[in-house]
């Protein structure tokens, strides 16, 4: 029997309040699937992973069997149960598939359907030299602090520098005793993974995200989703 040595842990326990959906924006049915049926699909397709598993909001049990009655793969693992937090259900997931042997980890947005193979490739191979691999890309806008005056929105100063800035994607790639072994001893919460990386001073490379990996958060997200599958 093949070991299952790497893996995705999918985050889907979020409630999407800023899409303003009525529907969890990871279940929304875009084209003819739904976003979290896309996303775990993306990472079935790749041969060097080896199971994929999906936390979710237990309040979202009925969307979840939903997103998932056409998937008849046995990489998909059962579902596990998220916490308060996006690190609870981090934590509960990497909890969940501690007893497996996996090796390498590849922690996902529930709600980013359109994350390419190249870049899931280059996330489990970059984990061969470096302790983290994640995707990222450049900011191109110019950059302002925001204030409010009597109300009203308007500018106070420029920015940081843009040139030194990068938006951080996801999926992120950690070797798996190691980011297990952090959660378990860490309390805090954290919207991204990488960070704890960071503070302990772990050797971090990044590969190259893409504007088309975007984590659907918005109205307008959910639009361009749309127009994007137009084109499928």
């Amino acid at each position: 029997m093949k070991k299952k040595s790497t893996g995705a842990l999918i985050v889907a326990a979020g409630k999407g309040i800023r899409s303003k959906s009525i529907v969890p924006k990871q279940y929304l049915h875009l084209g003819d699937k739904y976003v979290l049926e896309r996303n775990i699909e993306n990472f079935m397709d790749e041969p060097l992973i080896d199971f994929v598993v999906v936390v979710i909001n237990e309040a979202h049990l009925e969307f979840y069997e939903k997103a998932i009655a056409k998937i008849n793969n046995p990489k998909l693992l059962p579902k596990c149960f998220g916490g308060k937090t996006r690190s609870e259900s981090v934590k509960n997931g990497l909890k969940a598939i501690s007893e497996i042997g996996c090796k390498k980890i590849l922690i996902q947005d529930g709600a980013r359907p359109f994350t390419s193979n190249k870049i899931i490739k280059n996330c489990i191979e970059g984990l061969d030299k470096f302790d983290v691999v994640f995707p990222a890309i450049k900011i191109p806008d110019t950059l302002y602090i925001e204030v409010k005056e009597n109300n009203q929105s308007t500018i106070d100063a420029l920015g940081l520098n843009r040139d030194f800035l990068l938006r951080a994607q996801t999926p992120q790639a950690f070797h798996f005793d190691y980011i297990y072994q952090t959660h378990m001893n860490c309390d805090e919460h954290h919207t991204d993974d990488v960070y704890l990386a960071l503070i302990d001073k772990k050797k971090i490379d990044i590969v190259s995200g893409s504007e088309y990996n975007f984590k659907i958060t918005t109205p307008e997200d959910i639009e361009i989703a749309k127009k994007l599958l137009l084109n499928v």
